[in-house]
Formats: structure tokens, C-alpha cells, sequence
């Protein structure tokens, strides 16, 4: 078993890359808005994914109370976790990222919310739903008990340029990831391959890849951020072989 970090930096450090998986990775957010009339927060659960730069995107219902709320006072946060495997779950790391969430009509973002929750498209086309995004303005992150660490925006997104030319990648790069077979891909998330499970690359960024199997979801990080297709790939190649060569000295 890893030993957990204990200088300040190392735990800020963890706490950065836990936060970042979070962000990336978590199906669900518990998202609280403002009553407009008697300043009374609501906590709603709502499906959520992240957008290039990890901020969260959601696809809601114009007709929603959370919703109606926002259209008048956009501040909100959302609570990011993952559902602890065991164990008490205020002792697993989650984050709470606040801002202001407005409508956001690119195409993209659209695509994004789709890629990760296909069966969204029964209704995402109504009148009524949009995809709206959370601007991070602060971060909440806590690890557990004794583990919370001040974090800002800058340390949690991820950096935007090269945005347009991996967008525009982005379909053929999952092709070929995917085409490579269940394993590899499940080898990516870092699960054993099953028979009753099938994974996939269902979204990337500068900073990695995003896989699905059903409800699991698992996250490829890199290094470093890459700046084009060139550099992700090899971004890709590297982060493959390092972890090969982990699994092979343990």
C-alpha cells in the first residue's frame, strides 16, 4: 500500500490531483441554488460532466425549480464525490466548486454532456432543457477527516490552449482508442478487463482521457497538458508507458 503523503506540499499536491479526478469523473453533483424570494438555499441532485477545462456542465430544465432560481441569481456550487466503496463516507475525498452557472449553447458542450450520458438525447432535445455551465470562482476540497486544503480555480482547470484543434480531434482520437479493444481501453482506466464490462474513451482534454463502462466511470491523467494532437498522443504513449512500467516494478 502507497503511504500517504505528509509535507504540506506533497499534501497540497494530492489534493490537487484528487480534486481533478473528481471533477472529472463524478456522474452526480449535489448542486444548492438560492430562493430569489426568501434567500433559502435548495440542494438538488443533478447529472453533471466536465467541460474541457474540468468546470461543470449540466443539462437542466428551464421548468425546474433549481433552474428558475438561477435565471434570477446565477451564484450555486456543486458538491462533487464518488460513491465510497466502503468505510464511512465522510472519510473519502470530495469538492465543492463555486461560481456563477449561465446557459452555455455551444455545440461542444452539448456534445460533451452526450458523449458521457447518451441515453440524455431522449429528452435533451425538448424546448425546455439546456446545458448550462458553473464559472469556478472558489474550491472547497476536502480528503477526509484532517485533510481539507485551500485550493484555487487555477489549480483545479485545466489550461485551454490548444482547445479548438483537440476538439476537432477529438472524435477521430477516441475512434482509435476505442478500436483498440476492450483491454486496452479498460487498461487505461485502470481496471482489469471483464467480460461483463465494456469500456470506452468518451471525451478528452489537454490534461487526459475521460473512459465509461456503464455506471463506472475512470480517468487517464497526464503529466502535463498537451497543446495539439501531436502532443496529446504522445501525452498518451508516455502516460501508457509509465504505468506499464509501474505495474511491472511492483
Amino acid at each position: 500500500m502507497a503511504k500517504s503523503a505528509t509535507s504540506p506540499e506533497a499534501l497540497r499536491i494530492e489534493a490537487i490531483a484528487q480534486a481533478k479526478r473528481l471533477m472529472r469523473v463524478s456522474r452526480t453533483a449535489a448542486l444548492a441554488t438560492l430562493d430569489p424570494e426568501s434567500g433559502a438555499p435548495l440542494a438538488t441532485l443533478v447529472g453533471v460532466v466536465s467541460d474541457f477545462d474540468g468546470a461543470p456542465l449540466f443539462l437542466m430544465s428551464t421548468l425546474s425549480r433549481h433552474t428558475r432560481h438561477l435565471q434570477r441569481d446565477p451564484r450555486a456550487s456543486a458538491l462533487l464525490s464518488e460513491p465510497p466503496a466502503r468505510g464511512d463516507p465522510l472519510n473519502h475525498p470530495r469538492v465543492t466548486l463555486t461560481g456563477r452557472i449561465s446557459p452555455d449553447d455551444r455545440p461542444n458542450a452539448r456534445a460533451r454532456y452526450l458523449q458521457r450520458y447518451p441515453k440524455a438525447r431522449l429528452y435533451a432535445g425538448f424546448a425546455d432543457f439546456g446545458v448550462f455551465r458553473l464559472d469556478v470562482e472558489s474550491v472547497h476540497f476536502n480528503g477526509g477527516f484532517g485533510r481539507a486544503q485551500p485550493l484555487e480555480p487555477s489549480d483545479v482547470l485545466a489550461p485551454r490552449e490548444g482547445e479548438s484543434a483537440l476538439i476537432e480531434a477529438e472524435p477521430r482520437l477516441l475512434q482509435e482508442i476505442n478500436a483498440r479493444g476492450d483491454a486496452y481501453v479498460a487498461a487505461l482506466a485502470g481496471f482489469t478487463p471483464s467480460a461483463r464490462r465494456v469500456w470506452r474513451g468518451i471525451g478528452l482534454d489537454s490534461e487526459g482521457l475521460d473512459l465509461s463502462s456503464g455506471s463506472r466511470a475512470g480517468r487517464l491523467q497526464f503529466a502535463s497538458a498537451a497543446r495539439d494532437e501531436a502532443s496529446w498522443r504522445a501525452q498518451l504513449e508516455a502516460t501508457c508507458g509509465e504505468r506499464s512500467n509501474r505495474r511491472r516494478s511492483d
